[in-house]
């Protein structure tokens, strides 16, 4: 029916987005309120639905007509579509959005227009493609990808002018992922030299609460001139620094009323951060880098960039302290206990994901902790309350159950099952040795759990609490 090419392009469009709306792969949002339907590419993936619907003729007018702003582009600029590969065009700025790693089959999602788009693109735009490029779609991981990845960002680098600049969006939180675009960057002859946090998510996008990552890292690369070798426990420090001043940066920017960032963004900068410092050297421990680019086997050893990365991530959990937190206490708490208290934190945030729990425990290098929930359903992870846990595990071969922490809790414990406070004092005083050296830790302790009491969604809590705070006047007032 179109009879210009401009009622062409503005028709296939339209076909489009019908298309994202009423397909087989719409599924129906039950939100109790109201049903409406869910459009296709909700999110990065083709979702196959149980619930599937479909749209009438008439009920597709929402979908159709749309307002477009029709305004001419007074602009030198030019738009190509290209293999990364094959540019030839010299550029002082170059930016790219990668894929990373396997997470997003792009080549698979833009398949589902193409399906419906390829006889009228040959219409409308002859010059140009309209065959799949499935073949050369960068996907996956391990060599492959890291081979492929090598030869697009050396391409863009050898397009590069001597002081150009590359900008990278990457938003992946695998330590393995990371440790392969290291090896990418060097192997394409690039070193990071900034790297920040952009928080692109607001309410309105439903993703400001949470645990949720708030934005991708925005890394700025230039060319790697280094000839520099050093080992890692060297590498340790520096990388332990970084992360510090990065997340400093990033607080000292934070609007303190209404934060943009929290502890998954600041853990997120700690992979920046790594970046900065490892691909400032040219060899790890003797080893070239470059030589490895597609290296993805260590002879069962683990990836000796995957671990330093790992340590950036311990660092930043070491450092990121609770606002409420006595900072030289909170040093002195074995893992376990910090792990544990992070996760009060998140239970406050309102963050019941398993991979939030599971991503923190990674940071602490806690291995298992199931034990120690209440719930492993999804959307429902949260701790134990001191009368969950019980005497389970005091003093056993856990090792969650051997710390001071534990005992707090289960002088909680015995506090509630008692309905007196002086019963979880004189736990504390009979089964914690050094009781008097490790008083004001235990006060500290006791202090935070107090924080708890009062929470509108922490109702389990709110009797723990109470008896937290009988307890710790308890202690405060001891042998005065």
């Amino acid at each position: 029916m179109a009879e210009s090419k401009e009622e062409l392009v503005v028709g296939l469009l339209g076909i489009n987005k019908l298309a994202n709306w009423n397909s087989k792969l719409c599924g129906w949002i039950n939100d109790g309120a109201n049903e409406k339907g869910r459009d296709t590419f909700y999110n990065q993936a083709l979702n196959t639905f149980y619930n599937g619907l479909s749209r009438t003729i008439s009920t597709l007018d929402t979908t159709w007509f749309f307002n477009i702003n029709n305004e001419e582009i007074d602009s030198n600029s030019s738009v190509i579509l290209s293999d990364a590969r094959s540019i030839s065009q010299n550029c002082d700025l170059w930016i790219t959005d990668p894929p990373y790693a396997d997470a997003v089959n792009y080549h698979e999602l833009s398949e589902f227009f193409l399906a419906w788009d390829k006889e009228l693109l040959r219409r409308a735009f002859p010059e140009w493609y309209s065959d799949s490029k499935r073949i050369l779609a960068v996907r996956g991981n391990g060599g492959d990808f890291n081979k492929s990845m090598v030869e697009i960002y050396r391409n863009l680098a050898d397009n590069m002018s001597e002081n150009g600049i590359q900008v990278i969006m990457f938003t992946h939180q695998d330590p393995a992922v990371w440790a392969e675009l290291r090896r990418i960057l060097i192997g394409a002859g690039l070193t990071v030299t900034a790297a920040w946090n952009i928080a692109t998510e607001t309410e309105s996008a439903g993703l400001k609460e949470g645990n949720y990552v708030k934005g991708p890292v925005i890394l700025v690369l230039r060319k790697n001139v280094s000839t520099l070798n050093a080992f890692s426990d060297t590498i340790i420090f520096e990388i332990q620094e970084e992360v510090k001043r990065q997340i400093d940066s990033m607080k000292n920017l934070e609007d303190k009323e209404d934060p943009n960032f929290n502890d998954a963004d600041y853990v997120l900068a700690s992979y920046a951060a790594a970046m900065k410092v490892l691909t400032s050297y040219r060899r790890i421990g003797g080893v070239d880098v470059e030589e490895e680019a597609g290296k993805t086997q260590f002879n069962g050893r683990i990836d000796p960039v995957e671990e330093l990365i790992n340590n950036a991530i311990r660092t930043a959990y070491d450092y990121l302290i609770p606002k409420s937190f006595d900072s030289f206490i909170w040093k002195s708490l074995s893992p376990v206990e910090r792990f544990f208290i992070k996760g009060m934190e998140l239970e406050k945030n309102n963050v019941y994901q398993l991979g939030a729990y599971q991503e923190m425990a990674r940071g602490f290098g806690i291995k298992e902790f199931k034990n120690m929930l209440a719930s492993t359903k999804a959307n429902q992870v949260r701790f134990k309350t001191p009368a969950e846990l019980g005497n389970k595990w005091l003093r056993g071969s856990d090792n969650f159950g051997n710390t001071l922490l534990r005992q707090v809790l289960m002088a909680i414990n015995q506090g509630e099952k008692e309905e007196n406070g002086q019963a979880g004092r004189a736990w504390l005083k009979n089964e914690v040795e050094n009781y008097w050296d490790k008083r004001q830790i235990i006060l500290e302790l006791l202090r935070y759990l107090t924080t708890t009491e009062h929470i509108v969604h922490m109702k389990h809590w709110e009797d723990p609490a109470r008896y937290a705070r009988y307890i710790l006047e308890l202690v405060t007032n001891d042998g005065t």
